[in-house]
């Protein structure tokens, strides 16, 4: 496994458990979302430096090398793809907001769709980075 695999592999993860820790905050106990937003970010912010520290502490040659052609396309279709899932996002909660005309609601849905871009974009990186595209 590559270094690139190996850190979508941690970001994804990273991003899977704080965002699920922000909707179990918001959904599942109620708490106000611009009061669990703080807690996301620190989240993602130190678990992201922890992780790609320890990755490069256990393979340092491989951390500093360059990206090569294979992994520059590779990480270009990934994110070409996520994009579609923030637009996605991003116009579904554009909708409801225009229905429901909550503010809440809209940041709500338009950060979980960030959170869900970013997650496709880490598992598009990892399915590409496999099939040696």
């Amino acid at each position: 496994m590559s270094f690139r695999e190996r850190a979508a592999w941690v970001m994804g993860f990273t991003l899977i458990l704080t965002g699920g820790y922000y909707l179990k905050l918001v959904i599942g106990d109620g708490v106000s979302p611009s009061s669990a937003a703080f807690p996301f970010v620190i989240g993602v912010t130190v678990l992201s430096i922890v992780a790609q520290v320890v990755l490069a502490a256990l393979s340092p040659r491989e951390a500093s090398s360059p990206v090569d052609e294979r992994e520059r396309l590779v990480i270009q279709k990934a994110a070409n793809f996520s994009s579609y899932v923030l637009a996605t996002g991003v116009v579904v909660a554009l909708g409801i907001f225009m229905v429901s005309e909550v503010g809440m609601q809209l940041f709500n849905l338009a950060l979980i769709s960030l959170i869900l871009a970013k997650i496709a974009e880490y598992g598009a990186q990892i399915f590409l980075l496999r099939s040696r595209v």
